[in-house]
């Protein structure tokens, strides 16, 4: 691994508009407000040129550095990120390349520590090469954003999905050495799939399709993705999460496309513990809910955020597993470019994110002193 550990220079400013645009087109990877092994928090976000971040300068404080440009030669202006069990934030792109498979290529790259410069981009091939097509026919549709989804082991897999193709999977292992590219079936499969990690190590993801999903999953932290049955379930593209709600056990978020509320699952949860189809309210939402897990009056909790019709955070809590009690969404904040984000911070409070229209970073905290789960005002810290 430490082969990949070059340092790609960070430029020291980016318009705020640029920012703003690019969260309001889709760009703000879900999960975008990361807590590192040092206690820090991290915000990214994207622009035209390449990735952004801003990053605390010590735990718990208002003051951030940022927001620091990455630039990437040829980027696509989209990326998914994941954070394996070491601190390390891995982050999956595409590129516009010249000779690539319909002119585009896939990339990740690593941040190592918190506050330190990028590895550098590396392209990991294209599970979808371009066949010979005739004259009048028209080219594939580009490839949804590829997911880096780390487990237990050290292994790093790299999902990939097209309309049409399916989805292509590939793994380096522990020891650096990457594996070839592996058919996970699903031709019809739209957008990208939907990773999760238990804590014991064990990786899984849902590949959605028109009415469901398939749900792939390892049997032990390290072994092959095998087939685990399907999800069958509408749900609006684009818009599913997940989250670790048990030991090894993990629920998925969506959007129903009748009323855009959202919609939880749980597909390894014993039968006849819980509805199949849970709906928790938020109607009018849109994009994927992001969630964490704290206590709240000594309860395990679940709390969801998410960007309502109006275009304000919204945030939701309940009892973990505990969706038949309802959920109650309340507006927390202004009108925010893209989607918010949330996370635990050092102290164990939730800490709460926004990218403003101006395209600027802001920040809540909640309230540690209130048995509840309120929070303090928000603060512009880049």
């Amino acid at each position: 691994m430490e082969a990949d550990r070059g340092a790609t220079s960070a430029a020291p400013a980016v318009p705020g508009s640029e920012i703003a645009a690019a969260a309001d087109g889709g760009s703000a990877a879900r999960g975008w407000l990361r807590l590192g092994r040092d206690g820090r928090l991290t915000a990214y976000a994207s622009c035209a040129e390449g990735l952004v971040r801003w990053t605390e300068s010590a735990p718990g404080s208002d003051v951030w550095q940022g927001p620091e440009l990455f630039p990437v030669e040829g980027w696509a202006g989209r990326f998914t990120l994941a954070q394996d069990s070491n601190g390390f934030v891995w982050f999956a792109g595409t590129r516009y390349r010249d000779g690539a498979p319909g002119g585009r290529e896939l990339i990740i790259a690593t941040q190592y520590q918190t506050g330190r410069p990028l590895g550098d981009w590396r392209a990991v091939g294209n599970p979808f090469p371009e066949g010979k097509r005739d004259g009048g026919e028209p080219p594939p549709p580009p490839p949804g954003d590829p997911i880096v989804l780390p487990d237990g082991t050290g292994s790093l897999h790299i999902l990939a999905t097209r309309f049409g193709a399916g989805v292509g999977g590939r793994t380096r292992r522990a020891d650096g050495k990457w594996g070839n590219w592996v058919d996970y079936q699903g031709k019809w499969v739209r957008g990208a799939v939907v990773p999760l990690v238990t804590t014991q190590g064990r990786a899984e993801f849902l590949a959605p399709f028109r009415g469901g999903a398939s749900y792939w999953g390892q049997d032990v932290p390290g072994g092959d993705f095998k087939w685990l049955g399907r999800v069958e379930a509408d749900a609006v593209e684009g818009t599913y999460s997940s989250c670790e709600t048990g030991p090894g056990t993990g629920t998925y978020f969506w959007r129903h496309p009748a009323d855009g509320g959202v919609i939880a699952h749980r597909p390894q949860a014993p039968v006849g513990t819980s509805p199949a189809l849970m709906p928790l309210g938020g109607a009018g939402g849109v994009g994927p809910v992001d969630v964490v897990r704290t206590r709240i009056g000594g309860y395990d909790c679940t709390v969801l955020l998410q960007r309502g019709s109006e275009g304000y955070p919204e945030i939701a809590a309940y009892p973990t597993e505990g969706e038949q009690y309802g959920t109650w969404w309340a507006p927390v904040g202004d009108r925010c470019a893209g989607l918010p984000a949330i996370s635990l911070d050092a102290r164990g409070s939730v800490a709460i994110a926004m990218i403003d229209k101006d395209g600027g970073l802001l920040i809540a905290r909640q309230d540690l002193t209130d048995p509840g789960l309120t929070f303090g005002a928000w603060r512009r810290v880049g």
